[in-house]
């Protein structure tokens, strides 16, 4: 049997013991509300890193954004002088979709227009059946040409030692309203202004120009030949019937139709002295080709010109002394 001492001493200990074990619980558990609360805690951390990774991403693309959009402005905001282009005062643009050509030689803008002549091909001579008995060597066949022409006269000054260009002193709007009448050397460049190329094709001189000539023309551009003008008449309806379909619709005494666009206008000629004639009547234009060669000394060679009356459009020559309009073609 225990005595007093013994029971006390028991006693003690297990109230020890019990204390022991309820210290250590309560530090390492927690009750139901407090791990509640851990719990939502751990949950709103891991929302809000994935919030912060979301975060992140959105902003990193945002900033890239600003970024980007930053640069574009960069880019738009640079000093003109970086984007700047440069234009050669020899040069020229010719703007297809608005049908205009500009010559920055003076700033000139003209009208332009595209015109599709369609006509036999020519057969090449090594071509087409070569049997006995075969009259025909090739097959014939219709193709169309088209080129673009200006659609008014040309307008710059050239008057260099005997190559001339002119202008109605007494009417401050007739080079305006006419272009400039080219004697066939400053049509030409005889001065070799633009080219070597053509350089002293003059008043008397047999010239052998090689095509394209692009003479007094913008750069880019050129004098048409006898044929160019030739299959224009023709595709109008021929020497009869071509004058009013090229004509334009204003400032003729006759009545024009202007059926392609071409708008001749009547800006007449000047003679070898200097002096206007058939202002308002009919139209010349310089080929880049001699029509006549001559042995004459004092007789000047004769080039092939396009001439539009009330009645008819034809291809002749004529002496190179006098001053017709120009007209260019695309090259």
């Amino acid at each position: 049997m225990f005595n007093k001492f013994s029971f006390f001493t028991l006693a003690f200990f297990m109230v020890f013991l019990f204390n022991f074990s309820a210290c250590d619980d309560s530090g390492s558990n927690s009750g139901p509300e407090e791990s509640e609360k851990v719990e939502g805690q751990e949950q709103a951390s891991e929302k809000d890193g994935e919030a912060g990774k979301t975060g992140d991403g959105q902003e990193s693309s945002e900033s890239s954004e600003v970024i980007s959009s930053s640069s574009e402005a960069e880019e738009v905001t640079e000093p003109e002088s970086s984007s700047s282009v440069i234009v050669y005062r020899d040069s020229s643009y010719y703007d297809a979709a608005k049908n205009t050509l500009t010559d920055f030689r003076n700033g000139n803008v003209y009208k332009t227009i595209a015109i599709t002549v369609t006509k036999e091909r020519e057969c090449d001579e090594d071509e087409g059946d070569e049997e006995e008995g075969d009259e025909e060597k090739c097959e014939k066949e219709m193709v169309d040409t088209t080129l673009v022409w200006m659609a008014e006269n040309l307008n710059i000054g050239y008057n260099i030692e005997t190559a001339k260009s002119y202008c109605n002193k007494e009417d401050p709007e007739d080079c305006s309203t006419y272009g400039r009448r080219y004697t066939w050397s400053a049509a030409m460049d005889s001065a070799g202004k633009y080219s070597d190329a053509t350089a002293g094709c003059g008043y008397e001189i047999l010239c052998k120009a090689r095509i394209p000539v692009r003479g007094v023309c913008p750069k880019g551009w050129h004098l048409p030949t006898r044929s160019d003008f030739s299959d224009l008449v023709e595709m109008a309806g021929g020497k009869n019937n071509a004058a009013k379909k090229l004509m334009a619709t204003s400032g003729w005494k006759y009545e024009g139709t202007d059926n392609y666009g071409f708008a001749a206008l009547p800006a007449g000629f000047w003679t070898k002295s200097g002096n206007a004639d058939l202002v308002g009547s009919s139209a010349y234009f310089w080929s880049m080709q001699q029509y006549v060669q001559s042995t004459s000394l004092t007789r000047s060679y004769q080039a092939g010109i396009m001439n539009i009356t009330g009645s008819y459009a034809y291809v002749e020559g004529y002496d190179k002394g006098y001053a017709f309009s120009v007209r260019c073609i695309l090259d």
